[in-house]
């Protein structure tokens, strides 16, 4: 049993565990993206399965948001206090460049991403999220006007034309630039992708009866998916391996290939991708709630994690160097890959905590008893805005 006021741990957990997928997946791209593969090694296999995680985790990252945010209240503290963690990470590991690195050999656009990460998309996830995070009450109001039966169709139709059609469909062009599907794509981009999987979060949240669906069938949807995914990446990968072709449907899935795998089936907005995530959540949520305030404490520091370990200059300093290419043909390579990601989370883990123990307590201060005169005046602007149009 859990209060009203309380985090459901399951739900926490699966937040640790999406943030994990991200850093398998950066792993991969950053780690090992130097490397010649072959598909006569085992570990290519390996290569290919945890390349699927990531997309998967950044679905189900904001699943969940979504199915909190629907029921919650958009405050400009949470929006102050999020953007404080961003900026936090920018500037420590900005200014751990101009040591290290140098001005001379940084560009412009180092110094945008470092100085105005928002913005500048130093994180595109957290651009996204924060621009999410501005709409959700206007969302929430127009989802909530809605009757079931209207946001249902919303709902389909977006899953039909940023979701089935660019997994059906491979796009027909050279263009050097993942997520860009000329002649298939809709206008679709990652926020595009954002705002689709609000609304399915918010239809799990507000609609969706968990009663009438086993455990056993959401299992099964997980792993199907899952092995859909696999099959189809190692499938055009063996096909690109064997053509010499360059179009842009075989280029790599998740980066780390010389050659490429073409039609990916691991970026965020395809089909069994998504499905596997919303199968992942569901399970989640059929489990028995509870509430740990340990480990409900430490999923607080999901996003420090991402926010550490995905930062443009902290990535030179972690990413390659970690000797793990030398271990490639090992029969241990999986649990040697396994191990240094725990490792880094738990580590980015602690750096957040000690974060939250002491600079976040004095942002918060300031946000309670310095800026209060900003939200207010945000908020007034805002009540006035609705008055007028409602």
């Amino acid at each position: 049993m859990i209060f009203k006021n309380q985090r459901n741990t399951n739900i926490e957990i699966l937040r640790i565990i999406s943030i994990l997928f991200i850093l398998f997946f950066h792993f991969l791209i950053f780690d090992l993206d130097k490397f010649h593969y072959t598909f006569s090694n085992p570990n290519m296999y390996v290569v290919y399965f945890l390349g699927i995680l990531g997309k998967l985790g950044v679905d189900i990252f904001i699943l969940i948001s979504a199915y909190y945010m629907i029921e919650s209240t958009f405050t400009i503290k949470k929006l102050f206090k999020l953007c404080g963690a961003i900026y936090f990470y920018s500037f420590i590991f900005f200014v751990m460049a101009i040591i290290i690195i140098t001005p001379a050999h940084m560009s412009i656009s180092d110094f945008g991403q470092g100085l105005l990460p928002i913005s500048h998309s130093a994180y595109w996830f957290m651009t996204c999220y924060i621009i999410l995070m501005l709409f959700s009450p206007y969302l929430n109001k127009l989802i909530k006007g809605l009757s079931k039966k209207s946001f249902s169709k919303i709902v389909l139709l977006s899953l039909f034309l940023w979701s089935i059609v660019p997994t059906i469909i491979p796009p027909m062009t050279s263009y050097p630039v993942q997520n860009i599907f000329v002649g298939n794509n809709f206008q679709y981009s990652q926020l595009i992708w954002f705002f689709v999987l609000y609304l399915v979060g918010s239809y799990i949240r507000l609609y969706f009866n968990l009663d009438k669906i086993s455990n056993k069938k959401l299992i099964g949807g997980f792993i199907i998916s899952i092995i859909i995914s696999f099959i189809g990446n190692c499938y055009f990968g063996m096909m690109d391996f064997n053509t010499s072709t360059n179009y842009w449907w075989s280029l790599p899935m998740f980066g780390v290939m010389e050659g490429s795998i073409g039609f990916s089936f691991s970026l965020e907005n395809k089909f069994f991708i998504m499905t596997a995530a919303i199968c992942l959540l569901l399970i989640f949520l059929k489990r028995k709630e509870f509430s740990n305030k340990y480990i409900n404490y430490i999923a607080g520091s999901a996003f420090g994690v991402y926010l550490i370990h995905d930062n443009l200059f902290f990535r030179q300093i972690l990413w390659g160097h970690l000797g793990i290419n030398s271990f490639y043909n090992s029969p241990y390579f999986i649990l040697i890959i396994i191990g240094v990601v725990l490792g880094i989370y738990i580590t980015c883990t602690f750096i957040d905590i000690l974060r939250r123990s002491t600079i976040e307590k004095v942002w918060i201060y300031i946000i309670d008893n310095k800026l209060n005169f900003i939200s207010n005046w945000i908020e007034r602007i805002n009540d006035s805005f609705n008055e007028k149009f409602s």
